[in-house]
């Protein structure tokens, strides 16, 4: 891995110049997205935080590109530790889970829901509760359950929880009744 590419990453920051840069160089070099996935999805690699920057942007942008690797990133989910890694991943999953050009599999969308779940239950910072009911209310549509269990775990957190996130659940909550 200790190549020209893997530096880039290596040596990036969060500045937006610097993720656009590495954005544009996977989407102009899409031959780089199978090491870009590997960094990111490595857990026992210190910075793969910087390549879960870059892969929630190729999410947002080009979802498809990422057809080939929705498994092995869904694998990830529950293994990610690194806050900034769990708000871009939370984000990943948004972009995959509510992408029409992908179908996705009933077990990656099984995994996709129970990260999302879990990012609501467990003590997370606003963004990727945020983006875990984002992805839950789009799935409501096609399994009745999660309603349910979403009203449930936002009625239990509300109050505790931050004007961000309270804005958020009210917006969903509309959305799912």
């Amino acid at each position: 891995m200790e190549n020209h590419f893997f530096k880039s990453i290596d040596n990036s920051n969060a500045s937006t110049n610097c993720r656009n840069g590495l954005l544009d160089f996977v989407l102009q070099n899409p031959e780089y997205l199978e090491e870009l996935c590997s960094i990111a999805l490595n857990m026992e690699y210190k910075n793969h935080y910087k390549g879960v920057w870059i892969l929630e942007m190729i999410a947002e942008k080009q979802v498809e590109l990422l057809s080939n690797h929705i498994n092995s990133i869904c694998d990830t989910f529950p293994k990610i530790k690194n806050d900034s890694a769990i708000r871009g991943m939370s984000r990943v999953a948004f972009f995959l889970g509510t992408a029409p050009k992908l179908n996705l599999t009933e077990n990656q969308e099984e995994k996709i829901i129970e990260i999302c779940l879990d990012w609501l239950i467990r003590d997370e910072r606003v963004a990727p509760k945020v983006y875990a009911m984002k992805t839950l209310e789009f799935f409501a549509k096609k399994y009745d359950w999660i309603k349910d269990e979403l009203q449930n775990i936002i009625d239990k957190d509300y109050a505790n929880q931050s004007s961000g996130y309270k804005a958020a659940a009210r917006e969903v909550l509309k959305k799912i009744k």
